[in-house]
This record gives structure tokens, sequence and C-alpha cells, in this order.
């Protein structure tokens, strides 16, 4: 009864977590905004290449698409897809530790989801990322049950239909998750692998020709999204995640270990690599110790894919990109250090039972059951906290106050307020995916201006005068800079305005604590003459010139 009430804490709690976040309805941020200006697109024309070059589900881009179209552009309506996603992680990771560990790892390793920063930060995010990772642990629970029913179905005909089903689910499922593909081959394949090694040659084989047909149309749409262009340099945007281009075997080898530290304090957000990697691997073995063969083949399977797929600089295995490896990764180390308990209490009980006489060994079968528990949870609460630790406070603060990683919105919104008629707006060039989704939500034309060279074409004041024209105020509207100019670009841009008015007025939104993102926007009055004390900046010949984007 205590590991089922610890287990409803634990769920309760990751769940209010996640709600909390999901709720605070922050603004999209610039990457979401990429994908919601996609979902303005008919549905056909979401099964062909993105706009801004970005890579997405097609069936995850429907759902999308279809909550846009019936519940309109509130962000909470777009990311509900995240909530739900990530919730079904919470609630999976408890059901398959529960099954294939034990009962008190279904609460350790629902708490380590509960408090992974990765996991609470893209349930409130527009990526695909979260019902990715839902789907990866379905796929695996699933596969392990259709294997069950094999082994109890001794007639073709009736082993037939678990095959039949599994096959359509997993088909729904490369359809909506891109890593599906991965997750279902290192599932199968490894799975397969294990009934083999039995001699469950008519399972292994049902198993495969279940698959097949997800593993064809997921070629089919791989092959098709591969016809139009990606963003260039997309396999090294993360940092470690492939191997560099043109890597040979020593290479990649040397690249193994900086993946698997990139992942582990990044992804998980945990300490000490190694420690990790070995209670993996602890896990690996110990759940084929404890006759659980199929479990260690899934899960060790779907991670090995993950780091194939990354040698091959197919997808990163890297920061949020790794998200659907999360909770495999925490299943296999809890069951590493479950098992680890259970052997040190073996070993021990051996001991005892060499140095005791027939009576007392009596005794010991009373405590025999309860010993495990008692010891994986001292293991536990000797080793967790040093790697997690970190997890959990960030966690924490993510929960409390939900990360903001673009301002800019609060203050395009705010000069929505406070407009005139005649007045002129500019913004920030690398917002312009911010003022392309929120700008007709506030009546406000698209017009970006960017500093340039001076021998620059786009450096030409008289194109820039175009859009000013008659106006009596200018407004300058700056969003997160994620484009790696300097901090003080904003100053620059008003440092130029003010050379044809007086700055009337600068509000600078609060950045947040993590990103350091910040939101602004000058108020520049053109009838009060060119400003007697401009902001002062450093002379660059690289942001020489305010032009039109």
């Amino acid at each position: 009864m205590v590991p089922g009430v610890a287990l409803g804490v634990v769920l309760l709690a990751g769940a209010a977590g996640q709600l909390t976040v999901w709720a605070a309805g922050n603004w999209l941020w610039n990457d979401e905004t990429a994908i919601a200006i996609n979902l303005r697109r008919g549905f056909l024309a979401l099964t062909r290449g993105l706009e801004f070059q970005q890579v997405a589900p097609v069936g995850w881009l429907w759902l999308e698409k279809t909550l846009l179209y019936a519940f309109g552009v509130d962000e909470r309506v777009l990311r509900l897809p995240s909530l739900v996603g990530m919730l079904a992680v919470l609630i999976l990771t408890a059901v398959i530790a529960h099954r294939a560990i034990g009962r008190w790892a279904a609460v350790v390793a629902t708490a380590l989801i509960a408090t992974a920063p990765m996991i609470l930060t893209y349930v409130g995010e527009l990526k695909q990322y979260a019902v990715e990772a839902a789907v990866t642990l379905a796929l695996l629970l699933l596969a392990e049950r259709v294997v069950s029913s094999l082994q109890a179905r001794a007639r073709w005909v009736r082993a037939a239909l678990p095959v039949a089903g599994w096959a359509a689910v997993t088909l729904v499922a490369v359809f909506v998750s891109l890593t599906a593909v991965l997750a279902l081959a290192g599932a199968v394949a490894f799975a397969g692998l294990a009934l083999a090694v039995r001699h469950r040659w008519r399972d292994t084989l049902l198993l495969a020709a279940g698959t097949a047909p997800a593993v064809a149309f997921a070629g089919w749409l791989i092959h098709r999204r591969r016809q139009y262009p990606f963003m260039p340099g997309q396999a090294d945007y993360f940092a470690g995640g492939t191997p560099p281009a043109g890597a040979g075997p020593a290479e990649i080898l040397g690249w193994l270990p900086q993946m698997w530290t990139g992942f582990v304090t990044g992804t998980l957000h945990w300490h000490h690599p190694m420690l990790i990697l070995t209670l993996l691997l602890a896990g690996l073995a110990a759940l084929t110790w404890r006759g659980r063969p199929v479990w260690a083949a899934m899960l060790g399977g779907v991670l090995l894919m993950g780091v194939l797929a990354a040698a091959a600089r197919g997808l990163p295995l890297a920061d949020r990109v790794a998200t659907w490896l999360i909770a495999p990764t925490v299943l296999l180390v809890v069951a590493g250090l479950d098992g680890t308990a259970r052997l040190a209490l073996r070993l021990a009980l051996r001991l005892a039972l060499r140095r005791a006489r027939r009576p007392a060994l009596r005794a010991t079968t009373g405590w025999r059951r309860a010993a495990p528990a008692t010891l994986v949870l001292l293991l536990v609460a000797a080793v967790v906290p040093a790697y997690a630790a970190p997890a959990a406070q960030a966690a924490y603060r993510q929960a409390l106050d939900p990360l903001v990683k673009d301002a800019g919105p609060a203050a395009l919104a705010d000069v929505a307020r406070q407009v005139q008629p005649g007045d002129v707006v500019l913004f920030y060039w690398f917002s312009y995916r911010m003022i392309e989704w929120y700008g007709p939500q506030h009546g406000l034309a698209p017009r970006t201006v960017r500093l340039y060279p001076p021998d620059h074409d786009n450096c030409d004041p008289q194109r820039l005068a175009e859009w000013i024209g008659d106006a009596r105020r200018v407004w300058y509207v700056h969003g997160r800079s994620l484009s790696g100019e300097p901090r003080d670009y904003p100053q620059r841009v008003a440092a130029a305005l003010a050379a044809q008015g007086t700055i009337a007025a600068v509000r600078t939104f609060p950045h947040d604590r993590w990103a350091g993102s910040t939101g602004s926007w000058v108020l520049v009055d053109l009838t009060a003459g060119p400003d007697p004390q401009p902001p002062p900046v450093e002379p660059s010949e690289h942001f020489h010139c305010l032009g039109r984007w």
C-alpha cells in the first residue's frame, strides 16, 4: 500500500507542475512562431516542405492545425498536445517501471521524470518533442504486451490478431512522431533478437511482419521530406549532438564520450555522466538477470538506435531533440539501482546463511520480501541526489516561474495599446517571425529594420524614409536577440533613430533569469528634431546604417 500511495503523490505533484507551466500561457518564441505560421497553410501543404526549413511530423501538424482551426490562436490551445504528451510520459513511465522493475522503482522513476527540467520546459512549448516522448513509451509498452500475448497464443490465426492491432498503432505512431521509426527499429529488432535466442521464431516473424508497414510508411515520409530544403548546418546546430561531417570510425569513437556527457548534463540536467553510464549498463544486466530480457532488449535497443542515428548525422542526440530518450534512460538507470540493491542483498543473505544455524534461517524468511525495497530506498537516497539534485532544483524553478524565452510579444502588445493614428512601428529584423504571427492580431504591419555596414545595398536612407513618410512618431520594438549580434543592439538602433528625432520614451521588459532574453521598445518624436543626447554607443563599421530588411 505504501508504494501505491507514494506513487500517487509523485504523479499528482508531477502533473501539478506540468499544468502550472502549461497554464502560464507564455508567449510563443522564435522557434514556436516558425511552426505556428506554417499552421496557417492547408492540410495538404503541410505534407510538403515547411516555411523556415522547419521539420515536424505531418500527423502532429494536422492535429495542431485542427486545434487552431477549431479553437483559435491561444497559446494554451496550441500547446495542449504538449501537455497531454508529457502527462502521458509521466503515467507511462510509472506503468513501465512497475511492470519491468518493481513498485518502488516506479516511484523513483516517476519522480525523476517529474523533476526533469526538459520535460517541464516542453510541456509549455509548441513543439513535437512531448508527443514524440510519449509515443516512444507507448510503443515500448505495447510491444511488450504484444510479445506476451504471442506467447499465450499457440495458433497462428489467434496470434495474428494482436499483430494486426500492433501494425495499425505503429502506422499512426510514425505519422505523428519523427522519432517513432527509431524507437520501432530499436525495440522490435532487439526484442526479436531476445525472442530468437529463446527459439521463438514464429513470434519473431510475426512481430517483424506487423512492424513492416509502419517502417515502409516512415521511409516514404522521410523520402518525401528530404525532397525539400533543410536549414543550413542543421546537423551541427546542437553542439556535440552529431560527430563532425566526414568523421571516420576513430573520430566517431572519440565523439561518443562528448555526446554522452552533453546528453547527461544538458538533456537530463544531471551530474556524473560515467556514473549514469555505469548504472545504465547495470540496468540492462539486472533486467536480463531477473528474467526480463525483452524489456532490457527494447530499452537498450531504443537508446542504441538514438546513438546510431546521431552517429550517422541523421538526428542529433543532444538538448531538446533528445527528449524522447529521457524516459528510457531513466528506466534503465533506476533498473540499475534496483539491481545493484538486489545483488547486494543476495550476497549479504548468502553470507548470513553460511554462518547461521537452521532455526535462524527460518527467522530470516519473514523479512526477505521487505529487505529489497528497503535496500533500494537506501541506495536511492544515497546515490540519486548526487546526480539528479541539479535537475530537481531547475525543475522547481521552472514550475514556480515558467521560463519566458522571448519578451518581444509583450513589448509588441504594449506598443499596440499606445500607438496612435499616423504612427509608424518598426521591428527588430530577427523578430520577423514573431511579428508575422502576433502583428496581425494587433493590426500592425511587419516592417523590420536592420543595421548594416555602409557599403551594403540595404544601407539606403531613402528606402527607410518611404516607410516613415510624414509620421510624427516612430516606434522601434525589439525581441530576443538570437542572431549573435551585440547586446547593445537596441541601443544602436535607438541611436540611429535619434539622428531623426528625439527619444521620447524607452521601456525595457525584465529579462528572464535563465535565458537572458529581453523585450523593449523605443518611441521617437520626429517633430522635436534630432536628439541632443542620443544613446552613447561605440562606433562600428558593421552596424553603421539603419535600413529596411
